[in-house]
This record gives C-alpha cells, structure tokens and sequence, in this order.
C-alpha cells in the first residue's frame, strides 16, 4: 500500500472523527458530559467557515505536498519488523511533542507576532471538535512543518510509522478539542486530554502547553 493511498485513509476518518464528535457534543446524550457549556458561540457564521476550510485545504495540500517532496528524506519502503516501526513512530511522536511544547509555550504565548497569530485560536473560548481547524493559517503550517521536520531527525522511517504518527497527530487534535468529557471506552482516558486543553483555551496565559502527552507540562511546571 502507498504512502498517500495511507494518508487518504487517515484523513478520511480524521473527517469522519471530527464530524461524528460534532454531531455528539449537540445531541441530547451529551447533555450530562459537555465539560463547560457555552453561553454564547464565538467565533461563528461565515468567517468561522471561511477559515476552517482553508485549513482543511490546507492541511491536506501540505501533507501531500511535504511528503512528496521530502519523500527520499523521510522514508524508505522496505520492510520493518513491528518492534521497529513503534520505535520510529514513538520517536517522532516524544520529538514533536517536546518541539510543540517549546514553540506553543513561547513563541505563541509569550512572542509578540506569533502570539497575535495564535490568539486567532484562542477567540474560541469553548471548543469543541470541529474548533480544531479554526486558526490562522501560518499556526496550522508551523504545525505541519514541525511534524515533517521531528519526521526528518528521527527518519528515515516507515511509511507505516508515519501513517501510524499521522493517526496520532490527527486524531488527538481533534479529541483534544472535543469539550466532552466521556465516560466510556476508548475516550475515557481521551477526556483527561480534553479536559486539560478545555483549561488552556480559558486564557492566554493557561498551562497545558503539550499536544500528545501531558509529560512535558509535568517535567516543566505548567500541568494546570
């Protein structure tokens, strides 16, 4: 299997996640497990469409794009035993937590023009799912790049490690913005992350820094 046919499934059910979680937080079942309900919807209409989408276009365009053009840097497609792939995928995962966790701790929250930058997405005081793709556009690039980049220190890697980090990446960025906080399996230890990315969207000045893990909030002091 190719590395795109790979990318196109991931962001296939990444779609699939943030629609379904979206469609959850507004029904009547999660009446009893919103971790703060919202008094008024800000930002809304069109602008908030306007820019998720072209985050969504983005997004997509970059990861296609990045991949393809640093194919040679970041992959080999011969065979990996299992034990393998999870340290690749383990090591790009650790790295990119640790980088996220430095240029979100700094140069978005303490740094004059990424700090406007980044203040686009924290307009969203409530966040829910689909607020995973309401940012300024240079904030989803970073990202991107800073993924490729961990990619590039830790690779070459298995096109099968990086679509297995590439589900994490997704993923969490979607759960981490659900705004729910669900007793049941598999979000129940998910809602943990929720909750502590909940906190951090209440200011700029809020902890809880790290994307994946709460390891490096733990290590540096601002697990909140």
């Amino acid at each position: 299997m190719s590395l795109y046919v790979l990318l196109s499934i991931v962001l296939a059910l990444s779609g699939a996640l943030l629609i379904g979680l979206t469609l959850l937080f507004r029904m009547p079942v999660a009446d009893n497990h919103r971790i703060r309900e919202e008094p008024v919807r800000t930002p809304k209409g069109p602008n908030f469409w306007r820019i998720a989408v072209f985050n969504s276009v983005l997004s997509i365009s970059m990861v296609y794009g990045l991949t393809y053009l640093l194919y040679a840097f970041l992959f080999y497609e011969e065979g990996a035993s299992p034990w393998r792939m999870l340290l690749e995928g383990a090591g790009i995962l650790i790295t990119y937590d640790f980088a996220y966790y430095l240029v979100h701790r700094y140069p978005f929250h303490q740094w004059g023009p990424l700090k406007r930058v980044h203040a686009v997405h924290h307009t969203v005081r409530y966040p829910t799912a689909y607020d995973s793709l309401y940012m300024h556009p240079l904030e989803n690039a970073i990202g991107l790049v800073l993924l490729m980049l961990c990619t590039l220190l830790v690779g070459p890697v298995s096109i099968y490690s990086f679509a297995g980090v590439f589900v994490v990446y997704s993923f969490l960025n979607i759960l981490n913005h659900t705004g729910l906080d669900l007793p049941f399996f598999p979000f129940r230890t998910l809602s943990h992350l929720a909750r502590k990315h909940d906190r951090h969207h209440v200011s700029m000045r809020s902890g809880n820094y790290a994307s994946i893990t709460p390891l490096f909030d733990l290590l540096f002091g601002t697990a909140e």
